[in-house]
């Protein structure tokens, strides 16, 4: 227990409630950024911001007790990798990608070995790294 009270635990519980909070929000910016790639009327490289994104989901997910969101993302950004700016617009694929971020999200923990292996293969398969 801290001086103020507060045990690791509850430290811990605190922190993943806010990297929740803060995956939640960038789970909208990735969907905002796909759904302004589609209409096509943005100012900014939506591409970009959402590679950048991916990217920082993919390096917090494991460090706050979600290494699902850091696979998925992977798998994601060497999707990515492959695809053009074009591709990305229009490719149905990167939905999938999505709605598998948000289930894990709004779970709020890991799932199963069993559930993300039915996870991991729903999406495309791996693209080997550089």
């Amino acid at each position: 227990m801290f001086k103020n009270g507060t045990t690791e635990e509850q430290i811990i519980a605190n922190m993943r409630d806010d990297f929740l909070a803060d995956a939640t929000k960038r789970l909208t910016l990735l969907r905002e950024n796909l759904a302004a790639a589609r209409r096509r009327d943005c100012e900014n490289d939506p591409f970009v911001t959402f590679r950048a994104e991916v990217h920082t989901l993919k390096g917090m997910g494991q460090a706050f007790g979600f290494p699902s969101l850091t696979l998925i993302s992977r798998r994601l950004e060497g999707y990515l990798r492959n695809h053009s700016r074009d591709a990305f617009a229009t490719d149905d694929d990167i939905d999938g990608f999505l709605e598998s971020i948000a289930g894990v999200i709004s779970a709020g923990e890991e799932p199963g070995d069993d559930k993300l292996d039915d996870i991991l293969d729903s999406l495309p398969p791996p693209v080997p790294e550089d």
